[in-house]
């Protein structure tokens, strides 16, 4: 086959946002990197079920899409697969790595330095902790403590970050050089999942009671999804107030 063509089926949506990088808090950033399958695909897998035909119609696709998806009937969603680059701090990450049905590889600071990109919450974003839940922060701190606790994070990025480089300068390898790097260190990942886990993601981090800033990185990705699998993406709104607001 000459140039790019293809067989395979492929997601306008989807293709037209391979490449585009989306940026999150102040340093992050999220791109669609590879995927595989569209919203037919899903529809095709269901219906091998019962040795249905291709070539029905987008509603029909729609109708039983919605079907499978509210009947738990869920493997072929896993047909679909999504791949993203993303760039986020490492706090956000460990909460990434708790839904250990996706693949992923991350930057090594074993291999490579740690490069100087540290977060730093903007001034709306400091929030202060909830009196009835340990787990969470609720509202924003006044302006002048928030003003206090931006600076205060700000110093230490920058102390922690000065102490690494040091340890680096005297010879000290950088597994263990990277001991004194704080979680608002960003890293990096190529992060690949299949549609159903992935919308299961959805249903949990874009979720009121989740993180802001791991809500900021699944909005970005849920917009992504939307555009590139809207039926799919349709059929898991309907039951998902948050989803619907994307």
């Amino acid at each position: 086959m000459a140039g790019n063509e293809t067989k395979r089926p492929i997601s306008p949506g989807a293709e037209d946002e391979l490449g585009r990088t989306h940026k999150v808090l102040d340093k992050g950033e999220v791109e669609l990197v590879d995927y595989v399958g569209d919203d037919r695909t899903v529809a095709r897998a269901a219906r091998t079920s019962y040795q249905g035909s291709d070539g029905k119609s987008e509603e029909a696709d729609l109708r039983l899409i919605t079907r499978l998806w509210n009947d738990r009937h869920t493997s072929p969603f896993e047909m679909v697969g999504v791949t993203f680059r993303i760039r986020l701090p490492i706090f956000v990450m460990r909460q990434h790595v708790r839904h250990r049905t996706a693949s992923l590889n991350e930057w090594s600071f074993r291999y490579t330095e740690c490069p100087e990109l540290f977060y730093v919450p903007d001034h709306d974003d400091v929030r202060s902790q909830s009196k009835t839940n340990k787990q969470v922060g609720e509202g924003r701190l006044d302006e002048d403590a928030a003003s206090k606790a931006r600076t205060l994070i700000d110093g230490m990025n920058h102390h922690a970050y000065t102490t690494y480089r040091q340890l680096l300068e005297l010879g000290v390898a950088r597994e263990q050089a990277r001991v004194v790097l704080p979680v608002s260190a960003y890293t990096q990942i190529v992060w690949s999942m299949d549609m159903r886990n992935l919308l299961h993601y959805f249903s949990l981090r874009l979720a009121p009671d989740a993180q802001k800033e791991i809500r900021d990185y699944a909005k970005v990705m849920a917009v992504i999804v939307k555009k590139g699998w809207p039926l799919i993406w349709k059929a898991f709104a309907e039951g998902n107030e948050a989803a619907r607001n994307i």
